[in-house]
């Protein structure tokens, strides 16, 4: 699908290379823990973090408002002090970290709206278990919590994953030393 922006039209399912999307099998599958030592590890480069969430909460301290329609929320995550995923992320080495709320049908626009902050040549990983819908990232990594409840899009996600990652929610295979930045994320396996 194409968006017109002004006076050129950005082809949404266009390769975004430089973006790693990570969804999972549920809540506590350790995407966000994984996501963490991924960050930890990419410390030469200034990684960007995006929390894309489809539920509406009342925004916490430090989530500085950067666009809104009816339908989606996107923040900057400015506090390093709290549990909450975009914090976490910035604690564990995220140059900046964003947070969306977003209905599934609202995403694209979201995703619009965020890229002016996103850095072409930087790593960027989004946690979203419904954003390859909206674009073709670089790679799609899917954490699998073993002998967990799964949610229902577990089995088309592992479909269409470049990888599966086995988790026990802290302990994961393989791991994050098997993605790699190199201007784009490739797989070492």
């Amino acid at each position: 699908m194409k968006f017109e922006t002004g006076f050129f039209f950005l082809d949404m399912k266009q390769n975004w290379a430089n973006i790693l999307l990570v969804a999972g099998s549920g809540q506590n599958s350790g995407k966000t823990t994984f996501i963490c030592q991924l960050v930890e590890k990419l410390s030469g480069h200034k990684p960007i973090t995006v929390k894309v969430s489809s539920h509406f909460y009342d925004p916490t301290p430090g989530l500085k408002i950067l666009a809104e329609d009816t339908n989606f929320q996107l923040f900057e995550e400015t506090n390093r002090e709290t549990n909450k995923d975009s914090s976490l992320y910035l604690q564990n080495g995220a140059h900046r970290s964003f947070y969306i709320q977003a209905k599934d049908k609202q995403l694209e626009l979201a995703f619009m709206a965020l890229l002016p902050y996103l850095e072409a040549n930087e790593p960027i990983i989004i946690e979203s278990a419904a954003m390859h819908h909206v674009i073709d990232a670089g790679l799609f990594v899917f954490v699998l919590r073993e002998n967990a409840e799964q949610k229902p899009s577990t089995e088309i996600n592992k479909k269409v994953a470049d990888l599966i990652v086995y988790s026990d929610g802290e302990r994961y295979s393989p791991t994050v030393d098997h993605l790699i930045f190199e201007n784009e994320w490739k797989l070492k396996l």
